[in-house]
């Protein structure tokens, strides 16, 4: 059981550290660089109404999540206020 445990454990890190080693060789190349720009460039064409229609109805969720919390402050607020006012009555 311990040794299947180390066989796992070495082989993630092996893999892990290639695929590192990998990644670093690919980035330090100018060509992948500019070709990952090319295509990020032209898949933000591609998609861009789908992209503005995200951040427009990510924007328009925000505001309404602000104004609910506004709205769930504002009662308890109001709730602590009566709790106040009624425990200082009966006091």
């Amino acid at each position: 059981m311990l040794v299947k445990g180390v066989v796992t454990g070495l082989t993630v890190w092996t893999i892990t550290r290639k695929g590192r080693q990998a990644m670093t060789a690919l980035i330090r190349n100018p060509f992948v660089i500019l070709g990952v720009g090319f295509a990020a460039g032209y898949f933000t064409h591609k998609y861009r109404k789908e992209i503005i229609a995200t951040a427009s109805g990510a924007v328009e969720q925000s505001k309404d999540f602000v104004l609910r919390q506004k709205e769930n402050l504002a009662d308890l607020l109001a709730e602590n206020e009566e709790e106040a006012e009624q425990s200082g009555s009966q006091s």
